[in-house]
């Protein structure tokens, strides 16, 4: 997430961004394959704390440190692997919990909180389904104030007439009354006649009622005074309530204005009188009842009233304390709520510094950022220095950040972080440490490096840990040109897609063919032999192709390499694929099969037919622009040079060369034109790869196929250029 100051609207909009969207055809996160980040990517988080991570993702690492929240990612789905993921990198809603299937709808009672209800109900012949309750009415926007109007509150006011003493009559009509409240959230006029209830105690719960119909209602200052007479009460229940419900009455008088008519926070709107008589209250309830049945609801609304002010240092000192010391009956919602909640309306932003080292240094690390946000400089940092008078590991930690991420001096970042391993490593330690090597590679001191992710593998305990450190350790034999080391009989690094990786972007014939030769894993068998036959077929090595091809089984497997070649939400490849015979072409230019094509071009390279017919498997097999033939980011996993030379086959160049050649037949010639303008179809873009080619060029082509081979099949189906 970042830093800065957004908009009301801005904020609105971000809090309908669920951490548990998942990946579909629309909204997909994929993988950035590197453990080096200094711009955000949610998709693509480490689990040690740097500026690349989501800033929930490293709030989330801080406290499993603390052992306030286990760091748990959700296995890997179906989507995930689809998407191309392995365990790391890894999208931030992999750290959310999985909802369950078995929720409520939103405009339905769960049974678990009905269950109390219908057990006070039945002795009084009340059915509780008789009272449908208004659902989304109540959940239009943050700031509804019927949220609360649910069965939760309407049993703790049942429960308590049934206790008091009453008349049966008078019990019965109060109620029923509390139940009609349920099925609306503006209740007009007396919910039940004061002179249907004469005795004192229906009298109170009656007043009690009306005001939490005025409060629904909006009619707040007519609520206040409603409460203020309910606390009156010799009704311990009334007294505690009623005193809640007057600082709630305040707050949500404070916000009357401040949500607009789509439930977005326009927050200059606020009544700051009225939210300082919710503070007051609210720290009143807290100091009159300690252990009070409101006390988490009280300490969660108070975040809200520090929220409406823009109290940044109130706000994350509750925070810390509510992510860090309180129990989960003390929080008014669950920990992975609070993490959204204080990422959404106080880390997002959060522009000035505050007292809470752990917020502040989750904050500071956003501001680290690249790209075009602002940047936490060294003298920045030192202003801090006293924010983390009771954290300076925090601060020592930031100032290395700060070192290698903005001020690119690694041997200055070196001398701020543990100059040994420790024996343990929980997350803080283990950033420190992988900060630590990022910093030795940063001054091409692989060797060292290699050492420190060496040492660090066995102490790796924590989940998520060992995947960073596989693939950092393959990065560093990659980038120091040792990546037979990746792939070697002792090597630690087991994860499947950084091999897979490295084999298809990197690794050249000789690596290829060992691994088909002694791979255990079955896929990374084959998925070497395609990369390996792949390779040398479409950068014509032809006769290294034939003796390849001699591998390969008469009745190639036909399991999907999918993922392992790179293909994402896509068709994929099979090893039949080198098998091609050519004898269908869809059309009606016949061609042998693939091998015997590529013995042609090995004896004569411009061959018009061969040429075409190579044309014809890449088009027909759907390889345009396949994961084999595109560039992996600058500084991620396999973006080093590959070990097979030359540049790939494009179908368009050679349907150039038969084009250009005066000795091409006539056959050969049509089809290549006829080809190479559909190059461009339907969109005028060049989906076969090679050099782009101009409209006139193309529009040339066109006149040349329709005038001298017109009565070619193909001259006279095509009736445009692109």
């Amino acid at each position: 997430m970042r830093i800065g100051f957004l908009s009301p609207l801005a904020l609105a909009l971000l809090a309908g961004i669920s951490l548990q969207a998942q990946a579909s055809s629309d909204d997909s996160c994929y993988p950035d394959w590197r453990v080096s980040r200094g711009s955000l990517d949610p998709c693509s988080n480490q689990p040690f704390l740097n500026p690349g991570n989501d800033s929930r993702v490293n709030l989330r690492l801080l406290l499993a440190d603390k052992q306030a929240a286990a760091l748990t990612p959700n296995a890997l789905s179906e989507d995930d692997l689809a998407q191309g993921f392995g365990p790391v990198p890894f999208p931030v809603y992999r750290l959310a919990p999985i909802p369950g299937t078995d929720e409520a709808p939103d405009d339905q009672p769960d049974d678990s909180r009905t269950a109390e209800l219908d057990t006070l109900l039945q002795p009084l012949g009340i059915k509780r389904d008789d009272y449908k309750t208004a659902g989304e009415a109540f959940l239009s926007g943050e700031g509804s104030r019927c949220r609360s109007n649910d069965d939760d509150s309407a049993t703790a006011f049942i429960s308590q007439v049934i206790k008091a003493e009453m008349p049966a009559a008078e019990r019965e009509l109060l109620v029923k009354a509390r139940l009609q409240l349920l099925t609306a959230c503006n209740w007009d006029g007396q919910v039940l006649d004061a002179q249907q209830t004469p005795s004192t105690n229906a009298q109170l719960f009656r007043t009690y009622l009306q005001a939490a119909a005025d409060f629904y209602s909006g009619r707040f200052s007519d609520a206040e005074r409603g409460f203020a007479a309910a606390s009156s009460s010799d009704v311990p229940w009334l007294r505690e309530t009623a005193l809640y419900m007057t600082a709630r009455t305040s707050l949500n008088q404070a916000q009357a204005e401040a949500f607009d008519e789509y439930g977005m926070p326009q927050l200059e709107h606020v009544d700051k009188s009225a939210l300082g008589d919710a503070e007051g209250g609210f720290l009143g309830y807290l100091k009159t009842y300690p252990q009070g049945a409101y006390v988490a609801s009280a300490r969660g609304l108070l975040r809200r009233v520090y929220w409406l002010a823009g109290n940044d240092e109130k706000l994350a000192e509750a925070f810390a304390w509510q992510l860090t010391e309180a129990t989960e009956a003390q929080r008014n919602v669950s920990m992975d709520e609070l993490v959204e909640e204080a990422d959404l309306k106080l880390l997002m932003v959060n522009s000035e510094t505050v007292k809470t080292p752990m917020i502040q240094f989750v904050s500071d690390l956003m501001v680290m950022r690249g790209g075009n946000q602002p940047t936490l400089s060294r003298a920045d940092l030192e202003k801090q220095k006293a924010a983390f008078a009771s954290a300076p590991e925090l601060y020592d930690y930031l100032l290395a950040v700060c070192a290698l991420y903005i001020e690119h001096q690694p041997d200055s970042a070196l001398k701020q972080l543990p100059q040994s391993v420790p024996s343990t490593l929980n997350y803080f330690a283990f950033s420190q440490q992988t900060l630590r090597a990022l910093a030795l590679e940063a001054k091409q001191d692989w060797k060292t490096a290699e050492a420190l992710w060496l040492e660090l593998l066995p102490l790796a305990k924590q989940p998520l840990q060992r995947d960073q450190l596989e693939l950092a350790l393959a990065m560093n034999y990659e980038r120091s040109g040792q990546l037979a080391k990746v792939f070697a009989a002792d090597s630690p690094i087991s994860a499947k897609q950084v091999r897979y990786i490295l084999l298809r972007n990197v690794a050249g014939p000789e690596l290829l063919r060992e691994q088909i030769a002694r791979a255990s894993d079955p896929l990374e068998r084959q998925t070497a032999q395609f990369v390996l036959l792949y390779k040398d077929l479409l950068r014509g090595q032809f006769a290294t192709f034939a003796d390849d091809l001699k591998q390969l089984p008469a009745s190639a497997p036909e399991d999907k390499l999918g993922t392992s070649l790179g293909y994402v939400y896509s068709a994929s490849q099979t090893l039949k694929l080198f098998q091609w015979s050519g004898d269908k072409a869809e059309s009606g230019y016949a061609c042998p099969t693939i091998a015997q094509t590529a013995a042609t071009l090995q004896t004569d390279a411009k061959n018009p037919q061969a040429l075409n017919c190579f044309g014809e498997f890449i088009l027909r097999n759907g390889l345009d622009g396949m994961p084999l033939e595109q560039a992996r980011a600058a500084g991620s996993l396999g973006s080093t040079p590959s070990g097979f030379k030359g540049e790939s086959f494009s179908r368009l160049d050679g349907y150039q060369q038969v084009i250009g050649n005066p000795k091409a037949p006539k056959t050969d010639k049509a089809y290549a034109l006829f080809r190479a303008i559909n190059c461009y179809a339907p969109a005028g873009y060049n989906s076969c790869g090679g050099a782009d080619v101009t409209p006139a060029a193309r529009k040339a082509w066109f006149r040349q196929l329709k005038t001298g081979f017109g009565d070619t099949q193909w001259g006279k189906s095509l009736q445009y250029y692109w």
